[in-house]
């Protein structure tokens, strides 16, 4: 939404509707806060979506919008009540989406924009729905915010980022490295909060890595340690279209990552800009670590190979895609 908005509005009237007050990205355009705040309860969370079909109906009808974008689940369901033409945004793999709302609203939107060709291919065969196609995230390969803080105490250091959640299973990225030859010579830092937070410190304790292994918590400066770090890892069980491996690439920084669905097979070429292991694999990502981390030919592979393998996602390249949907 950040990139995007920021580009698009360079040469169109760009207006971003919030449910609430709450936006913890930079932006371009106008805003039009509803205030329909997410509720907990099923009552809550029914009348909410009809308080948000309501309301946005009648934007949609005084501003007389080209193009509505809805991203994410809690857009575009109530966005597609209104009846006007919808551009919905999937932005994760739908098995992990309400069953009922991806079967009988989601085919209701004018299109459905997938963020991988495999949400695509799901949605085509699993559901049946024929309006799909894929549009992947963005990066502004020129406007990457350097900070410029020194991380030299934990050099050389491995590199995990995103929530303290199952999904993102930091367990078996903290335990691959527990038997990594690396752990010897490396660090590993994850960046992110979460509710699995204690639970992580203390596996950290248990392994007797408290010298060896930090949670860092949110960090806005992401990108100096990118660029500070020897390999970037992404353990998830499942995601949509990582957004964290195309940063990674675009600051050449070497990567490993399971091939989970969906999006990392889409993102790396298999020993050309980085390693794939199996989903869930322990084993294999202890191994992938070392070879990546003792083989110099490898890294500098790697980070030659970085930036051009993601040239094409380009947030001009992107923005342009998404102006020519529906034309």
């Amino acid at each position: 939404m950040s990139l995007l908005s920021k580009e698009l509005s360079k040469s169109n009237d760009v207006t971003i509707i919030l449910f609430d007050e709450i936006i913890d990205y930079e932006f371009a355009g106008k805003l039009i806060n509803i205030n329909c705040v997410t509720k907990k309860s099923i009552y809550g969370k029914t009348i909410n979506v009809l308080n948000r079909t309501l309301k946005l109906k009648k934007i949609f009808k005084k501003e007389n919008f080209d193009k509505i974008f809805a991203f994410m689940e809690s857009a575009y369901l109530p966005s597609i009540l209104t009846r006007f033409p919808i551009i919905a945004s999937l932005r994760n793999n739908p098995e992990k989406s309400s069953l009922f709302i991806t079967k009988y609203i989601l085919p209701k939107a004018k299109y459905i924009v997938c963020v991988s060709k495999n949400i695509e291919k799901a949605l085509r065969e699993d559901f049946k729905i024929l309006n799909v196609i894929t549009i992947y995230n963005p990066v502004n390969l020129k406007s990457l915010e350097k900070h410029g803080e020194n991380l030299s105490k934990y050099q050389p250091f491995l590199l995990g980022i995103g929530r303290l959640h199952e999904q993102k299973n930091f367990e078996l990225l903290i335990n691959a490295f527990s038997k990594t030859k690396a752990r010897e010579r490396a660090k590993l830092l994850i960046l992110g909060d979460g509710h699995m937070k204690k639970q992580l410190q203390k596996m950290v304790r248990e392994l007797n890595l408290e010298s060896k292994v930090y949670l860092m918590g949110q960090r806005d400066n992401i990108v100096d340690y990118y660029i500070q770090s020897k390999i970037f890892i992404l353990s998830s069980i499942y995601e949509g279209f990582p957004n964290v491996l195309v940063e990674a690439l675009a600051n050449q920084c070497p990567i490993i990552s399971t091939n989970c669905p969906t999006g990392p097979s889409e993102i790396i070429n298999n020993y050309k800009n980085g390693i794939l292991v199996e989903n869930g694999n322990e084993t294999q990502m202890c191994k992938a670590i070392d070879k990546l981390f003792f083989n110099k030919d490898l890294i500098n592979t790697f980070k030659n190979n970085a930036i051009k393998s993601v040239e094409y996602l380009d947030i001009k390249i992107i923005a342009q895609k998404w102006l020519e949907v529906n034309t």
